[in-house]
C-alpha cells in the first residue's frame, strides 16, 4: 500500500490540480481582457492621430496657398487632442489592472461557451475621452474645409473664365494653356485630397499663381479687353464665338472688325464667313 495513494491524499491532489487549472483559465482571461481593451484604445487613438493628420493639412493649405485664417477654436482642439493621447502602452495597462477584476471564478450563462470580454470602466472613460477630442478636431477641420471650398469655387470661376478666353484665342498661349491646366488639376483632384503633402500642394499652387499674375490680360473677357481697348460689341461678338456659335459679316459692325482686326490674338483666331 505504500506505494498507493490514500483516497484523501488523492482527492486533495485533484483539488489542487482543478483549483490550478482553474487559476489559469482566470489569468487567461484577464489577459484577454488586457488585450481587448487596449486594443480598443490603441484603435481609437489611430482614429484621433488620422483626424489630426488631416486637420494639419488643411490648416497648412488654407494659410499658406490662400492666405486664410484658420479657426480660433483649432488650438484648443488640438492641446484637448494631445492631452489625450499623451498615453504609453505601460499606462493603457495600469488602466486595465487597476479595474475591479476579482480572481474569483467566472460564471457563465447558459448559451454561453467561453466568458464575454467586456470593456473596463476606466478604459471606458478614457475612449469617450478620445472620441470627444476626435469630434472636436473634425469640427475646427470641416469648419477650415468649408473655407477652402470657398477659395476653391472662387478660383475655379477665375479659371474657367480664362480658360473660355484661351478656347476662343486657340490656345495661342502654349504656357498660360499649361497653368490653367494645372491650377485645374489643384483644384478639382489635389486641394481636397489631405492624403497628399500640404507642402507639396503650396508649392505647386504658388507657382502655378505666379504664373497666372504673369497673364493678366489673359485672365478674363474684362482683362482682355482693357488691355486692348475693346468695346462691348466686339467683347460681345467674341463671347458667342466662345459658344461655339458662327458670325456672319452681316453679324459684324465695321468698327468690331476693325478692332478685331488691330488685335493680333482674335485677327488670327477669329474666322468669319460670308
Amino acid at each position: 500500500m505504500s506505494g498507493t495513494q490514500s483516497l484523501p491524499t488523492a482527492v486533495d491532489a485533484l483539488e489542487d490540480k482543478a483549483r490550478k487549472h482553474k487559476q489559469a483559465q482566470n489569468t487567461q482571461y484577464h489577459v484577454s481582457i488586457a488585450r481587448h481593451n487596449i486594443s480598443e484604445i490603441n484603435s481609437e487613438l489611430d482614429n484621433l492621430e488620422e483626424a489630426l493628420r488631416d486637420l494639419r493639412y488643411y490648416k497648412t493649405v488654407l494659410e499658406d496657398a490662400f492666405d486664410g485664417s484658420a479657426p480660433t477654436m483649432l488650438g484648443s482642439a488640438v492641446q484637448t487632442a494631445e492631452n489625450v493621447a499623451d498615453v504609453t502602452q505601460d499606462d493603457l495597462l495600469g488602466n486595465v489592472k487597476s479595474s475591479e477584476m476579482s480572481n474569483d471564478e467566472i460564471s457563465l450563462d447558459e448559451d454561453e461557451t467561453e466568458p464575454k470580454v467586456e470593456l473596463t470602466s476606466e478604459v471606458e472613460t478614457h475612449l469617450s475621452q478620445i472620441r470627444s477630442a476626435k469630434e472636436q478636431v473634425e469640427n475646427v477641420s470641416e469648419t477650415i474645409q468649408s473655407k477652402l471650398k470657398s477659395k476653391r469655387d472662387t478660383w475655379s470661376t477665375r479659371v474657367s473664365a480664362a480658360e473660355e478666353l484661351q478656347k476662343i484665342l486657340g490656345g495661342q498661349n502654349s504656357d498660360f494653356s499649361r497653368t490653367l491646366n494645372h491650377m485645374h488639376r489643384l483644384l478639382t483632384r489635389d486641394l481636397m485630397d489631405s492624403s497628399g503633402s500640404a507642402s507639396k500642394f503650396v508649392s505647386e499652387w504658388e507657382n502655378a499663381t505666379d504664373s497666372w499674375e504673369k497673364h493678366q490680360s489673359l485672365q478674363s473677357f474684362d482683362d482682355f479687353k482693357e488691355k486692348h481697348g475693346l468695346s462691348d460689341s466686339t467683347i460681345e461678338d467674341v463671347k458667342t464665338l466662345s459658344k461655339s456659335q458662327q458670325l456672319t459679316l452681316a453679324d459684324v459692325s465695321i468698327e468690331t472688325l476693325e478692332e478685331m482686326k488691330r488685335v493680333d490674338e482674335l485677327e488670327s483666331a477669329v474666322e468669319l464667313s460670308l
